[in-house]
């Protein structure tokens, strides 16, 4: 099983943690970045043949322009065979309970990890979607 990732966060740092914490715990795998969630859905959209087995798409929900919410509605409507290559994980500080609860029941989301994204948080998001780390 081959697995790779998608990044959309609006901030370098958070993206280097992430980038960093991915090769820490898993060493190699393909890693996208976007910092606007327009160009991940864009690119989400041309690519006609998926990279890997599983890839996830770690999402920021809040981010200037197109925001995690509006990515989530649009990656909705997508055909159902496009949907079906990816797994989107929610990372967020927001602190709106009822919308990460409506988030949550989306049918494409694995899970919400509150920020700051940790080796924990992260080893714990592999074992969701059935990722054995060494």
């Amino acid at each position: 099983m081959t697995l790779s990732f998608i990044v959309v966060e609006n901030t370098e740092i958070d993206v280097y943690i992430t980038l960093e914490l991915i090769r820490r715990v898993l060493g190699e795998v393909d890693v996208e970045t976007f910092f606007a969630a327009e160009a991940a859905l864009d690119h989400i959209v041309s690519n006609k043949a998926p990279k890997a087995d599983r890839q996830v798409i770690l999402l920021d929900l809040m981010m200037p322009g197109m925001d995690g919410g509006n990515f989530l509605s649009l990656f909705d409507a997508l055909p159902r065979r496009t949907r079906a290559n990816y797994q989107i994980v929610i990372i967020t500080s927001s602190m709106n309970k009822a919308y990460l609860e409506r988030l949550r029941k989306r049918r494409n989301v694995k899970m919400i990890i509150e920020k700051p994204l940790t080796r924990d948080k992260f080893t714990s998001l592999l074992a969701r979607i059935n990722v054995d780390v060494d």
